[in-house]
């Protein structure tokens, strides 16, 4: 799709929220930590990242991902939209051989030459079009691993909403079928072969405030375009003395039959 004024704005709002918590980040970022560490395993499981060239990363935040990757690759550029992630993530890949990183907007990535692999953690999510952003990354590289979250996630959160006749202020998330059958089609298309697994993350909150502060605490708490906040007392209520929220990742890997 075209870029557009629109989607230029978008961007910056993402960074500048995101890079408004960069330094309280690592402390609430318990999803991403968790999936940091499914998808560096998952990765592993089946065969590991290319053993020589350039490993890129795609919204790498404050480096979660990057601590894990960042020993397996030959050199490992990470890369983020927000400056003041990406200065997170440079002092913790401080004195790293190999490691580096580099500002830039993950829907538009630019590279000298094509890296030996890219991955993304949880981060396709603020694309303006995911599932476009996943195939478009895929296209660039013969080895592509992500993590992104799918639309039905917090389904306790949801419901607690739709008691009251309404819905949640949650930005919408991708249908992991639409990725699959892209990324799939893609793969058809190039000669490469796929891999995809979906896990359940169930996160744990002291009650419902803690959880909506979950995403203002990372700079995650842009809501979906329309939403109206209203009152929310009985949601408030219903999960006073404590709240499970789950939340539905599709892990993927796309890559050269040889790589």
């Amino acid at each position: 799709m075209p870029w557009t004024e629109a989607a230029t704005d978008r961007s910056a709002l993402v960074a500048k929220r995101f890079g408004a918590r960069a330094g309280q980040y690592d402390e609430h970022a318990l999803l991403q930590r968790e999936s940091a560490a499914t998808l560096a395993a998952f990765i592993a499981s089946l065969g590991g990242l290319p053993p020589a060239g350039l490993v890129a990363e795609i919204g790498c935040g404050t480096g979660l991902l990057a601590e894990l990757l960042a020993p397996k690759a030959e050199r490992y550029l990470a890369t983020d939209i927000a400056p003041e992630m990406l200065e997170r993530c440079r002092l913790r890949l401080h004195g790293r051989a190999g490691a580096g990183v580099a500002l830039m907007d993950g829907q538009r990535p630019a590279f000298a030459q094509p890296p030996a692999a890219i991955v993304s953690n949880l981060a396709a999510q603020w694309f303006v079009d995911p599932v476009a952003g996943l195939e478009r990354l895929a296209g660039q590289t013969p080895f592509f691993a992500f993590a992104v979250p799918l639309a039905g996630s917090f389904p306790e959160w949801r419901e607690a909403f739709r008691a009251l006749g309404r819905e949640p202020g949650l930005l919408p998330m991708p249908k992991g079928d639409d990725i699959m059958r892209a990324l799939t089609t893609l793969a058809a298309r190039t000669g490469k072969r796929t891999r995809f697994r979906t896990e359940a993350h169930t996160l744990r909150y002291a009650n419902a405030r803690a959880f909506a502060d979950s995403f203002r605490n990372i700079g995650a708490d842009q809501p979906r375009s329309g939403y109206r906040p209203g009152p929310i007392r009985p949601v408030l209520e219903r999960f006073a003395k404590g709240m499970e929220a789950t939340a539905f990742v599709l892990y993927g890997l796309i890559k050269k039959e040889s790589a």
